[in-house]
């Protein structure tokens, strides 16, 4: 399965959530996110941003959850993620570092799901960045991504007023504010 997804940065996820109910958008749950990332220096150029088609990995924990996650870096289109469940946090540091990999930063967020017409829409409440928007589809097929990237774009509207089109990782938005504090 690929994911197709878009990304918005929005003001008011207050009204987003009124729009959601007003079209019986189904809401699934709240997680509170910890995110700690982690980067290889072969994936990784000289502003410490991971090159397109390159690899990040993650340790998340989602309520009392943990998981490890490696995710192929597309900006632009679908890209590979697969994901393992960790019986601890510290099992998945001592793997990451003996594959290389380097802790980068921690990113937290908070986030309701919701779903509608087999679109996943996440509202996210994200520490140091703001509020964001995310419309994501499963495809089986590449050749259905721009149908699907369309379609994730008319239901953008149709939910979140004046939304900011983020093209971005949250990664890479964490990345460029260290890069400015160095």
């Amino acid at each position: 399965m690929i994911e197709i997804e878009i990304k918005a940065k929005v003001n008011d996820i207050e009204k987003i959530k009124d729009n959601l109910k007003k079209v019986d958008a189904k809401f699934i749950k709240t997680e509170e996110q910890i995110d700690r990332v982690f980067g290889h220096s072969m994936f990784l150029d000289e502003n410490k941003f991971i090159i397109e088609g390159g690899l990040s990995a993650r340790i998340r924990q989602i309520n009392d959850k943990k998981q490890i996650d490696f995710k192929e870096i597309t900006r632009d289109k679908a890209g590979i993620e697969v994901s393992a469940e960790l019986g601890s946090v510290e099992d998945g540091l001592r793997f990451l570092k003996k594959l290389g990999f380097e802790e980068a930063f921690t990113l937290k967020k908070s986030r309701d799901v919701f779903e509608y017409n087999n679109f996943t829409i996440c509202l996210d409440r994200v520490d140091k960045l703001g509020n964001f928007i995310e419309i994501e589809k499963l495809v089986s097929l590449n050749s259905e991504e721009e149908k699907i990237r369309q379609e994730c774009m008319e239901l953008l509207n149709k939910l979140a007023p004046d939304p900011q089109i983020e093209r971005k990782k949250y990664g890479d938005l964490i990345q460029e504010i260290l890069n400015k504090n160095k």
